[in-house]
Formats: C-alpha cells, sequence, structure tokens
C-alpha cells in the first residue's frame, strides 16, 4: 500500500509539473510585407526611408555661405541582376523648395529658419532637383549609392534662426 501511495504522489506531481509546463506558452505572429518589382534591384528595407541625422549644428558653422553637417548616407539597392541594367542613376525632389534659394529643399516643419539642406551625388557634384546624378555602375547582388547631405544657409538670409527643423526629399532609381 505504501508503495501505491508513493506512486501515486508521484504521478500527481508530474501532473502538476506538466500542467505548468504548458501554462509557460506565448504566442505571437509573424508579419510579412514586401513588392515584388520588375526592375534591374530592389531597394533595401533600410532604404525606404533613409534617414539622415544631422544632430546639433551650430548657426555660426553656416556662416558666409559654409555648408554643414556633411551626413554621408548610402541608397542600397538588393538583388541587383546587371543582365537586366549596367547602371543607375537619380533623381532627387524635394517635397518643398527653399523660397529664397531653390538650390535648397526647404524645412517643411519646426521653427529653424534661413537656410535649407541640399545633396551631393556619388561623384561629389551638387545634386540639381528633379535632373538624374551622375550613373552609377551597378554589379550583381547588393549596391549602394552614395550621397551627401548639408545643411546651407539661404542667399537671402541675414542671419539663420536657430530650431529644431525636418525636410524630406523623394528620389526615383532610373536603370540603364
Amino acid at each position: 500500500m505504501k508503495l501505491n501511495k508513493v506512486a501515486m504522489a508521484v504521478a500527481f506531481t508530474a501532473a502538476l509539473g506538466s500542467t505548468s509546463v504548458l501554462a509557460a506558452n506565448t504566442n505571437g505572429t509573424i508579419e510579412f510585407q514586401g513588392e515584388l518589382v520588375n526592375t534591374a534591384c530592389g531597394l533595401a528595407p533600410s532604404s525606404s526611408p533613409v534617414s539622415v541625422d544631422f544632430g546639433q549644428v551650430p548657426v555660426s558653422a553656416l556662416a558666409n555661405g559654409a555648408r554643414a553637417g556633411n551626413v554621408q548616407k548610402n541608397i542600397e539597392l538588393q538583388h541587383c541582376d546587371t543582365t537586366v541594367a549596367t547602371s543607375a542613376v537619380v533623381s532627387y525632389t524635394p517635397t518643398s523648395l527653399n523660397p529664397a534659394d531653390t538650390t535648397l529643399a526647404a524645412f517643411t516643419s519646426g521653427t529653424a529658419s534661413g537656410a535649407g539642406i541640399g545633396l551631393r551625388d556619388s561623384a561629389s557634384q551638387d545634386v540639381v532637383w528633379g535632373q538624374p546624378t551622375t550613373a552609377v555602375t551597378l554589379v550583381d547582388g547588393t549596391n549602394n549609392i552614395p550621397f551627401v547631405a548639408y545643411l546651407k544657409a539661404d542667399n537671402a538670409a541675414s542671419n539663420v534662426t536657430a530650431g529644431a527643423f525636418q525636410s524630406t526629399i523623394n528620389f526615383q532609381i532610373a536603370y540603364q
């Protein structure tokens, strides 16, 4: 009988142990998204949007037409197929132009004023909004299209007003 009571105690303890294991389950979900495109390359997820953070730039750094910030970034292309295209050009278009200097993208929100944002392409040429940049030669696989973003006082500004700012520049890639 003692053996029977021991067996029942062991069975009861095992049942409680298995119940606590089942109670510890956690359920979740995996969501998928993407887009199939009929182009030479696909845009890497990190490249839309590309985030450029200038951090804090002193107003004095923009004196006498100087460019400041100079943040180098890349547009990353993935799964490139050079049998489809061997080069790419980028056209950049700001959502709003700086009215005092149309070579600069306007600050579209925030309190900073008297300055704007410009870009240089992969060949260190100033970007002309809406015009194709210098072509970048593609290789099979992953490719980077570098650019440099900078801040500059606009032509009409007698002084630059400090404050936060935001802006958006769209890009379009054409394959050749």
